[in-house]
């Protein structure tokens, strides 16, 4: 019997260490005293095990980018995120966008793509994000090209575009095919 303890035991190490392995954004997290808690926060390498959808750990959340020329209408894309309780990105503030703008800007994978959508679209007469925290929540933040939006209308949908508008939002026919970004929560291991 010791020897299936010992057995189990090490599998179960080896199945942990494979795990932390395995997560490639980590972050510590302080306690209130400003010492170390023993938590750390981590992002899936890739979403869905996708390797066409990396993940990194960005401020407090997971962002992952579809690559690779993977690229979805919005619905379908909104869908893809939501199947691990992911959601399209809702850029609620300047600090957020200005985040994601510069990951995008320095990360050489992704800075040669020309346009993500975002979890906005037009419904009922305004802007909204349809994943938010609150769906249905109208835009309190806008980083509109200058000459955006200009299609006000159901069945268009926010993109950050870069191949034009240096990413600046633009708005765009909701069924073209895009690339896209899903955020979620960080896990705690």
């Amino acid at each position: 019997m010791p020897i299936l303890k010992n057995f189990l035991f090490s599998d179960c190490f080896l199945l942990s260490l494979f795990f932390v392995l395995t997560t490639t954004a980590l972050s510590t997290e302080d306690n209130a005293d400003g010492f170390f808690s023993g938590s750390t926060k981590s992002c899936p390498e890739y979403y869905r095990n996708d390797v066409r959808v990396p993940c990194f750990f960005l401020g407090e959340k997971c962002y992952c980018f579809s690559t690779q020329m993977f690229l979805m209408a919005w619905n379908d894309a909104k869908y893809y995120c939501r199947l691990n309780n992911y959601t399209l990105i809702s850029l609620e503030t300047k600090a957020e966008d200005d985040l994601i703008h510069q990951h995008i800007e320095t990360t050489e994978l992704l800075s040669e793509l020309p346009w993500f959508w975002t979890s906005g679209t037009y419904s009922e007469d305004q802007w909204k994000w349809s994943t938010s925290p609150l769906p249905g929540e109208p835009f309190s933040y806008s980083n509109w090209a200058s000459t955006r939006p200009i299609y006000n209308m159901n069945g268009y949908c926010t993109e950050i575009n870069y191949s034009t508008f240096q990413g600046a939002w633009v708005d765009f026919p909701c069924d073209f095919t895009n690339y896209f970004i899903c955020e979620g929560n960080s896990t705690f291991i």
